[in-house]
């Protein structure tokens, strides 16, 4: 008897899971999801929550057809963004699926008034990634920015993924994933740097209007939570000297002549060195790099001993003056996106607990010294300027 009981039990077993009906109610077929690309956050009109999710569209066009929009999207609202997730299930025909979002971004409006509580849903949710990058969109929603790039040749998480690769040849920006972003808003101390977007026109002709396309800037700077600024080119490249996240780049400077000439990093080290002296807190970035002469918009020979050392003075000094403006404006907002307090605690770990108290009152009045020393490795495939001459070089 016993042993017709667990034969009955399995062949019931075998009939449910060789079936085609669904027994667990989070499961859906491939083609009734929605696989998510892109998360998209705006604020809507009384307080709500716009949600725009974005997939890449898997139809293109035949062969001399006009190719179709590269995302397709769908739009919900609510009070919160779990109740605008559910109402998607109001009007979408498929189950959004949210394990391969990769951009999660917000409009400028939403993120001036705090990013944390719309943040929470997505931490809690088991589907997202955690290495998702998190983009601010500058001077417009970032519903908008999808609407206008969705004509585009490219699909818009395809672009963003594209200007990422090229990132490390400006080093005027960088990558922040979810997982950071949480860890710097979880420190009360410390305020977070994103990286931003916005729209460009991109007129590829004089019949097609309004197309567009994608820039990233620089850094949108956050006091705790809410968006404070945006950062200029340059204050964005001296965030990354003191985060250490140069990789390459172009600092154009005056040749003795006055001519500009473009030196391109290769290679930079940065430590930053924290101490107390005399109850007063001191910060030292120490910056090295090595360049190469890119280019010289001239005919004057600048390859010669007097004129290198010249070179090198000034690319230091343009350094300097990057990081040493960057360290301006984070003081004069009271805004330490370096992780300056971190360098402290573990020079000083005894005390932690009055750094971490009194930190706002501290970081303004921190002393900051910029030690930059660089060299010019080489030329490239040239010596001398193109049209460079005996007259114009000298003997």
């Amino acid at each position: 008897m016993r042993n017709f009981s667990i034969l009955a039990v399995i062949f019931s077993i075998t009939l449910a899971l060789s079936g085609c009906t669904q027994i667990a109610l989070g499961r859906a077929e491939i083609n009734k999801l929605f696989v998510v690309r892109m998360m998209s956050i705006d604020e809507a009109a009384e307080g709500k929550v716009k949600l725009t999710l974005t997939t890449k569209s898997l139809s293109t066009g035949g062969e001399g057809q006009e190719a179709a929009q590269k995302g397709e999207s769908i739009i919900s609202e609510g009070d919160t963004v779990f109740d605008a997730v559910r109402n998607l299930n109001v009007y979408s025909d498929r189950k959004p699926h949210y394990g391969h979002t990769e951009y999660i971004l917000f409009g400028e409006s939403i993120a001036r008034k705090g990013i944390l509580p719309y943040l929470d849903f997505i931490s809690r949710h088991n589907e997202f990634r955690y290495n998702a990058k998190v983009y601010i969109v500058k001077g417009d929603t970032a519903n908008s920015l999808v609407k206008k790039t969705n004509t585009t040749k490219m699909f818009i998480g395809d672009r963003i993924s594209s200007i990422e690769e090229n990132i490390p040849r400006t080093s005027l920006s960088s990558v922040v994933t979810l997982n950071e972003a949480l860890l710097i808003f979880d420190n009360k101390n410390l305020d977070t740097f994103i990286p931003f977007i916005e729209t460009t026109d991109t007129m590829t002709s004089e019949e097609k209007q309004d197309i567009y396309d994608v820039l990233l800037r620089g850094y949108a700077i956050f006091n705790e939570d809410k968006l404070s600024y945006f950062t200029s080119r340059e204050e964005a490249r001296g965030i990354n000297w003191m985060m250490d996240r140069i990789g390459s780049g172009v600092i154009v400077v005056k040749s003795k002549a006055g001519e500009e000439v473009s030196m391109e990093i290769v290679d930079s080290k940065v430590k930053i060195k924290a101490k107390i002296i005399d109850d007063e807190l001191h910060c030292t970035a120490e910056i090295s790099f090595t360049t190469n002469i890119g280019e010289v918009m001239g005919i004057v020979n600048v390859i010669d001993n007097e004129s290198i050392e010249y070179l090198t003075e000034q690319q230091e000094k343009a350094i300097k003056k990057e990081v040493e403006s960057a360290i301006r404006i984070a003081q004069e907002n009271n805004s330490d996106h370096f992780s300056t307090v971190t360098k402290f605690i573990l020079e000083y770990p005894m005390m932690r607990n009055y750094l971490n108290e009194n930190w706002k009152e501290l970081f303004p009045d921190i002393k900051f010294d910029i030690k930059v020393k660089s060299n010019i490795k080489g030329t490239y495939l040239l010596n001398n300027p193109t049209r460079s001459t005996v007259e114009s070089v000298g003997e």
